[in-house]
């Protein structure tokens, strides 16, 4: 007997999994027109939207580094944030050495062999695309990660290391002039988790704009991004530190039926029963006495994927605690 010897490498885009709901709504291929897959794709946008009011998909949990600045408790999240899962201020041991600057690159040498996990630049102007490179001799140079951040003047960015180990040289490069203020390199990270505070409890602080290391913050789920508002509002050392920022944010758009699906091979068949019952109540041609099956076997599909969907860590219940509404 034959196996294919592949796992997982199944992949649908948004025309199969479109052509797949409609065969479900008993539909041919030859009665399907351009208009129908139009509004199959919009329909499959708001099924994967959708989902974000129910649970958090566990393909959706994204780490992010956030810059702060010296009396600025307005923190805008990235563009698709739904919730904010945690919150940590992180400090780094700042690290220095002899350095060597020219116009594509910074270079540190240090006297002894040494980590560095996260690099921070304060731009002056737009930022470019760098690398970021290690060495053990100042000669042979190894890339160990890249930063292509959209920065203005003005703007710090952060990027951490992964895996990073111990060289005596370290250097940013870049095919384009690197124009900054500051460069900033550290390791030895410790996160210090904020606590959410209610809308109330964030307004009835009686000096918002109080400087100091923040110890909360108050999600506001605005438009067009969310934000949040740290306090105390950071000091001018906060600079040096980062907000660590782990999000639910949405699933990826998809633009055109060319384009694969962001899900998981196991919700496939939750998304494809899903699309059916939705497309079925909008296409005249469908019969109208199929619409609640297909909506019955969408609920009990959807309900196993989600049920498989987990981390498999101990379940923790607080009783009493609810969302604030007020």
């Amino acid at each position: 007997m034959a196996y294919s010897g592949n796992v997982g490498e199944i992949t649908f885009n948004a025309l199969k999994v479109v052509d797949h709901a409609f065969r479900r709504c008993r539909l041919p291929a030859q009665a399907i027109t351009s208009e129908m897959h139009s509004y199959a794709l919009d329909s499959l946008s708001f099924l994967l939207s959708e989902l974000a009011n129910i649970k958090t998909p566990s393909w959706c949990i994204e780490k992010v580094i956030l810059p702060m600045y010296q009396n600025q408790p307005v923190v805008s999240l990235p563009l698709g944030t739904i919730d904010v899962l945690n919150l940590n201020y992180r400090v780094l041991q700042l690290l220095s050495g002899t350095t060597v600057t020219t116009s594509t690159s910074y270079t540190v040498s240090f006297s002894s062999a040494t980590v560095v996990n996260t690099i921070g630049i304060t731009w002056s102007a737009a930022a470019v695309a760098v690398n970021f490179q290690v060495s053990d001799d100042g000669s042979t140079w190894n890339t160990v990660g890249s930063s292509s951040d959209v920065a203005a003047a003005g703007d710090i960015t952060w990027t951490d290391i992964s895996g990073a180990l111990a060289y005596a040289y370290f250097r940013i490069t870049s095919a384009s002039p690197i124009v900054y203020s500051a460069i900033t390199i550290g390791n030895m990270p410790q996160e210090i988790p904020l606590g959410q505070l209610s809308r109330d409890s964030y307004v009835n602080q009686s000096n918002q704009v109080f400087p100091g290391r923040p110890s909360s913050y108050y999600y506001q789920r605005d438009l067009p991004k969310p934000i949040v508002r740290i306090w105390p509002a950071p000091f001018v050392a906060a600079e040096q530190a980062q907000l660590i920022l782990w999000r639910h944010r949405q699933i990826m758009d998809t633009n055109n039926l060319q384009q694969e699906v962001e899900v998981p091979q196991r919700w496939l068949e939750a998304i494809i029963n899903g699309l059916a019952a939705k497309v079925a109540a909008e296409t005249p041609s469908v019969d109208i006495n199929l619409v609640p099956m297909l909506e019955q076997r969408a609920a009990a599909s959807v309900q196993r994927a989600w049920d498989g969907d987990n981390d498999g860590s101990p379940i923790q219940i607080n009783p009493g605690i609810g969302v604030y509404t007020a």
